[in-house]
């Protein structure tokens, strides 16, 4: 498993649908996740430290957990890529036993940036399929890539 990080998320120009860009921690590798505008908010928020007036979904789910005795959030993965979804688990210890919870990467994901809780994503991820290798990529279109990345208003881009 390689760990990530949260890069940005993106409103894609064509389909004004909402892409998170994943980047694993040694900056090679990019990884599109589709999410809808919800998902894209709730995630904006964390990024930008946006405080909402009341408790949204992802931050009551987190104030529940918290609240249990012995139960933790350990980590999300983004565990498998199928018919070009992403798939992850979020595991949870609870009484010393680990549990693997089946979720959508975007859920596990603002789940996980809430509680503080890693985001990694399986090495079978991080094929051509699935990811963009930034370091197979000419320099012309790396150039575009960052731009593209770098050129946001913090880190959702409004078209």
């Amino acid at each position: 498993m390689i760990e990530t990080t949260v890069k940005c998320v993106i409103r894609e120009p064509l389909t004004s649908r909402y892409v998170l860009l994943l980047e694993t921690l040694c900056g090679h590798y990019l990884i599109p996740v589709n999410v809808g505008d919800l998902e894209a908010e709730s995630i904006y928020c964390v990024l930008n430290r946006i405080n909402t007036p009341r408790p949204m979904t992802y931050e009551f789910i987190a104030r529940i957990i918290d609240s249990i005795d012995d139960a933790n959030l350990d980590r999300v993965v983004v565990d498998r890529y199928e018919q070009g979804n992403y798939k992850a688990s979020i595991y949870v210890i609870c009484n010393k036993s680990e549990k693997k919870i089946d979720c959508r990467p975007s859920d596990g994901i603002a789940l996980a940036m809430r509680m503080g809780i890693p985001v990694y994503v399986e090495d079978n991820i991080l094929c051509p399929s699935c990811c963009v290798d930034r370091t197979n990529i000419n320099e012309k279109d790396n150039k575009v890539l960052a731009n593209l990345i770098d050129d946001q208003d913090g880190p959702l881009w409004h078209i």
